[in-house]
């Protein structure tokens, strides 16, 4: 049953997997730069930014859809539906979160990474994880959505298909192939009402010698279908 399930998937497997696989990686990246920073950020007791929060909550949610989407694919087929409404609301998270980095690190990412803009190596390693969180956000920004218009083309696809499905199942194109069983048993139905109802004759006339008497053949017939410079860098965008 799962095999057959996975056979009717409307997904193309390597697109499905290569933009997932991509979701999952930014996601991942994303997530552990700002798990550094939000660490070093309350150690240091800093107020952590509400973007932070936001980016690391679409990033774990982003990972928990990968895992959830790939089950779904493997083990039975993946509805369009569910798939567009996650991503849907996925993408929504990653736009808001993307816009809020790049407004309050846009600063921050005109400099370049050395000493004599950071003061130390502590703060050029900063400044290199402020850039690799922007980058690897663009790319699970841009990831997610094209895993929406896979979603939406796939789910075209699917309604299509399955309203033809629903026209074969009631007799419409490919009704021969489904319903023949049925029409064959109807058209005998129809074949046997029919000769019944015309007239019998009998193989040969009944000759008058049989019973003793002769009389014309025409008379004998009868009737009968689906926190280290973390703050200062955040801040240099404003």
């Amino acid at each position: 049953m799962t095999r057959q399930r996975n056979r009717d998937s409307q997904y193309n497997p390597f697109a499905f997997h290569f933009i997932r696989i991509s979701q999952l990686l930014s996601s991942a990246i994303v997530c552990s730069i700002l798990g550094y920073f939000i660490h070093h950020l309350s150690v240091e007791l800093f107020t952590v930014p509400w973007t932070f929060i936001l980016l690391i909550t679409v990033s774990v949610l982003t990972i928990i859809s990968f895992l959830a989407t790939v089950t779904f694919y493997h083990q039975r087929t993946l509805r369009p539906n569910l798939s567009v409404g996650i991503n849907g609301f996925l993408t929504l998270l990653w736009m808001l979160g993307f816009a809020l980095l790049a407004w309050n690190v846009s600063g921050t990412l005109r400099h370049q990474c050395n000493t004599e803009n950071w003061g130390n190596e502590a703060g050029v390693m900063v400044c290199r994880l402020y850039k690799a969180l922007m980058a690897f956000s663009t790319t699970g920004l841009l990831s997610t959505i094209a895993a929406l218009i896979l979603d939406i083309r796939v789910r075209r696809q699917f309604h299509t298909r399955g309203g033809y499905g629903n026209m074969e199942k009631h007799g419409a194109p490919g009704m021969w192939s489904d319903n023949m069983d049925d029409q064959d048993h109807s058209l005998d139905y129809l074949e046997h009402s029919q000769e019944s109802k015309k007239p019998y004759r009998v193989q040969r006339p009944i000759e008058g010698k049989d019973f003793g008497y002769s009389t014309p053949s025409e008379q004998t017939s009868y009737g009968g279908d689906e926190a280290i410079q973390l703050h200062g860098g955040y801040n240099d965008g404003h």
